[in-house]
């Protein structure tokens, strides 16, 4: 793991099951009546199917964004017209990828534009339309995660999707956590933090464990306390008290998600009025998925549509 500026390891970014590295990404793909048609999946890898599965409710044949690509990314620049968008400069994005023990064989991706923590998304990109958005495995990450979805919204097309994979956190190293709650989803879009907060930070540090690949999610775990962990009590106190002394912005995870914890908090923001969009999903098996994760979709609603606080399934 990468060692923080206050000398102990920092949390690493994307701690997801591996996929093994494939050769270039071969899709091939229809648009149609807004659905997706794949074909020759039977000749794709793993890997393949899962960015086919995750694109296809997207216009992928127009101009999208991807989120946090890192050296993962879900588009292929080869074949989709996308902008690739990350909170971190390319000199922060290096030093991670190359403390990352999870990128050995793997090739960083170049990032076109930097969100930088605090400043819209609409400033920090070009002024052209958008017609799709995916995240995969960054929204866990994200401190106030309505104000960033709705930064999203706005530089997106009418009718347009948002593509989210999230992780379970009930197969992860955040098996211990409570999923995070509407209350605390709208609380945060009012205190707008632009950093990961002393209490995400604290809740993460001090309530995950270390997973050295031997844990076995479907036999239920051991008590928290006889689980071996990366920080102690006092280290997360310390870079709780660190971050906020320091303004100093620690990537965490932010927030813990179940796919039924997601639609019943999404649905109660939109019903709120405070997300243009109607929730699709979720999926919890598409190809190539690893074990913990979902997906989920957004769409964005037309200006003649109203909030749809209902959900909706994903189209096949």
């Amino acid at each position: 793991m990468a060692t923080s500026r206050i000398g102990l390891p920092e949390p690493g970014v994307n701690e997801w099951a591996s996929i093994s590295s494939e050769e270039h990404m071969m899709q091939t793909a229809d648009h149609a009546g807004g659905k997706q048609a794949l074909q020759g999946r039977s000749c794709l890898s793993p890997r393949q199917e899962r960015s086919a599965a995750i694109l296809s409710q997207c216009e992928v044949e127009r101009r999208g964004l991807e989120i946090g690509p890192y050296f993962r990314p879900v588009t292929d620049k080869s074949l989709h017209d996308v902008l690739y968008v990350d909170c971190c400069g390319e000199g922060e994005l290096q030093r991670k990828f190359r403390e990352n023990p999870e990128t050995a064989g793997e090739q960083l991706q170049p990032i076109d534009a930097v969100w930088a923590p605090g400043r819209p998304l609409s400033d920090c990109i070009s002024h052209e339309p958008f017609y799709y958005a995916v995240a995969s495995r960054v929204f866990e990450h994200v401190p106030n995660p309505l104000g960033w979805l709705q930064e999203i919204v706005n530089v997106l097309q009418p009718g347009s999707m948002i593509a989210l994979v999230i992780p379970d956190h009930r197969r992860t190293i955040d098996y211990y956590r409570k999923p995070t709650t509407f209350s605390q989803v709208m609380g945060w879009s009012v205190e707008k933090p632009v950093r990961p907060t002393p209490s995400q930070v604290m809740e993460f540090l001090s309530e995950s464990f270390e997973d050295d690949g031997t844990v076995d999610f479907n036999s239920g775990l051991p008590p928290f306390s006889e689980l071996k962990r990366h920080y102690t009590d006092q280290d997360a106190l310390g870079f709780a008290q660190f971050v906020e002394r320091e303004k100093y912005y620690l990537d965490v995870h932010c927030t813990v998600w179940t796919p039924e914890s997601f639609v019943d908090v999404f649905s109660r923001v939109i019903a709120c009025g405070q997300l243009e969009c109607e929730l699709i999903g979720p999926q919890e098996d598409f190809p190539g998925r690893a074990p913990e994760e979902f997906l989920v979709y957004l769409r964005k609603n037309k200006p003649a549509e109203s909030s749809l606080p209902f959900v909706s399934q994903v189209q096949s």
